[in-house]
């Protein structure tokens, strides 16, 4: 059954709208500074890259490569901080992405409501995740117009068109992996629908198109490493990394506590749009939006199980999806005048998004402190370093999972391993307290050659200030004490004097630096 016709609504005014939501509803990552330990090492990795120094060689993390260059993109508008990298993630891209779901349906009603589904729900978590600067904020920004390019059938028998959302998609990946997940599928909706409405050839051509669209931004990026001699580096880090972190065997205890933590709440805040995601299939929307969404929604919850973590921030590739499949239910009941049912999911939303936002803003201000991003520490320390007479030209190493302290002292890194918990000369892995808490557990993922490669970085970067984090504990770092690691202790014997001790983080200076 056809879709009534709508007069849309002008993309600039819808647009304005949608940055105001943004704006309302995220006000808070204006003025915390660290609203996520990630964040602090995507900047000090965009930092390094503006350095001039070659990601995944001289500063390693298991993140896709444009992440840093939107961190830096970001700063080059809002300011060399994380709150420009907020700032444009509030203003830009979030209501990019409403406007893209909103574009889904052509912006008539069911589209802005749609687009407010999403900044409203998006929003309605745990801010210490979903408002912070994550790589899926961006990967979904480029999914959504990606899935906007295909939103009716006749996009689908356009091989031009599939290839540009093949493009999108290849762009979406290079900023998180996970967004793969959806191709397969749309592929399969793509190529029935072409093959239904025109035969096997032209199904064959888009579908191949799709595919080809895809894999074309990351094969430049992979180009671009090779060039500089980087690919192996890349690959190593960003996929054979990351699936041996992925892997990574988390006892089911702690997956089924995560579980319960985390997608549980999830799945009852976000329970409207479930509901409206089933009742898509007695909607007025063409049978080939109804499978492209579904599709979507279904494609979107493997990567919530990656490694039994359930961090929030995993989530986020789901919203979307969401407000596409419940945007018809919810403008059945909502459009004036409101049915019970949409002013109760009304109610629903708005008691959800205030009291998440009431929620975070105490945990990150309140009394008791939570979130170890707002420990006092990290400034303290950097004051300290910057006082410093060896200051000048300093680099420095954090042996600690604490980046936040290279971002508060704006020193350059003195080794690739700034994100130690991806760095494997530990054993220590994020999300996965049983190997935290019994770091012998953990020995047979130490790689040697990575401590060939710190020690390597140390001599030939002489690093100034070298942290030792683990008489502090920050992020359960005790388990990992210097002493317990021969050759970066003997280092620290024969090269530095420990000359201060700032809340239990050790300073070492090397003995001989400038104005020392």
């Amino acid at each position: 059954m056809p879709v009534p016709a709508q007069r849309s609504v002008p993309v600039p005014v819808l647009l304005a709208a949608f940055v105001a939501i943004s704006l309302i509803t995220r006000w808070i990552s204006l003025v915390v500074p660290i609203l996520d330990i990630d964040e602090s090492a995507h900047i000090v990795g965009s930092w390094e890259m503006l350095r001039g120094r070659l990601l995944y060689t001289e500063f390693v993390n298991n993140k896709p490569p444009l992440l840093y260059v939107y961190y830096a993109v970001a700063q080059a508008v809002f300011g060399r901080s994380l709150i420009g990298v907020h700032a444009f993630t509030a203003i830009v891209t979030v209501p990019l992405t409403a406007l893209g779901v909103s574009a889904f349906f052509h912006h008539a009603r069911r589209g802005v409501l749609a687009g407010a589904t999403f900044l409203v729900y998006s929003a309605a978590f745990i801010g210490h995740d979903m408002l912070a600067s994550h790589a899926e904020v961006p990967m979904m920004l480029a999914a959504a117009w990606a899935v906007v390019l295909l939103r009716d059938e006749s996009g689908a028998t356009r091989p031009a068109r599939t290839l540009a959302s093949g493009a999108l998609f290849g762009i979406a990946f290079l900023f998180k992996y996970q967004v793969a997940v959806w191709l397969p599928g749309i592929a399969l909706v793509v190529g029935w629908t072409a093959w239904r409405r025109q035969g096997t050839g032209r199904s064959l051509g888009s579908v191949a198109a799709l595919i080809a669209g895809a894999l074309v931004p990351p094969l430049l990026a992979w180009l671009w490493f090779r060039a500089r001699g980087g690919d192996a580096m890349l690959v190593y880090w960003t996929l054979r990394s990351n699936l041996a972190y992925s892997s990574n065997p988390i006892r089911l205890a702690e997956a089924l506590e995560r579980f319960a933590s985390y997608a549980v709440p999830f799945a009852i805040v976000t329970a409207p749009l479930w509901w409206g995601t089933w009742r898509l299939a007695s909607s007025d929307e063409p049978p080939y939006r109804r499978w492209l969404a579904w599709t979507l929604v279904m494609l979107s919850l493997p990567p919530v199980l990656l490694g039994f973590r359930f961090y929030p921030h995993y989530f986020i590739q789901l919203y979307v999806p969401l407000a596409l499949a419940a945007a018809p239910w919810l403008e059945g009941h909502l459009a004036p005048p409101a049915t019970r049912a949409g002013r109760r999911v009304a109610a629903w939303s708005l008691i959800m998004l205030v009291g998440f936002m009431a929620s975070t803003a105490f945990l990150y201000f309140g009394t008791t402190r939570v979130y170890r991003e707002r420990d006092p520490v990290f400034q303290l320390v950097a004051d300290r370093l910057r006082a410093d007479a060896c200051a000048p030209r300093a680099t420095l190493f954090v042996w600690g999972y604490a980046p936040p302290f290279y971002y508060y002292a704006d020193m350059p890194a003195a080794s690739r391993f700034v994100v130690m918990a991806q760095s494997r000369l530990t054993g220590y892995m994020s999300g996965n307290l049983a190997r935290v808490r019994d770091p012998r557990e953990a020995k047979a993922d130490i790689v040697p050659a990575h401590w060939d490669w710190l020690m390597d970085d140390l001599e030939r970067n002489r690093a100034t200030f070298i942290l030792d984090t683990a008489p502090a504990g920050i992020y359960r770092w005790n388990q990992y004490p210097v002493d317990d690691y021969p050759r970066l202790r003997d280092y620290l014997a024969s090269h530095y004097d420990l000359v201060d001790t700032v809340g239990r983080v050790h300073v070492y200076r090397r003995r001989g630096c400038a104005g020392g």
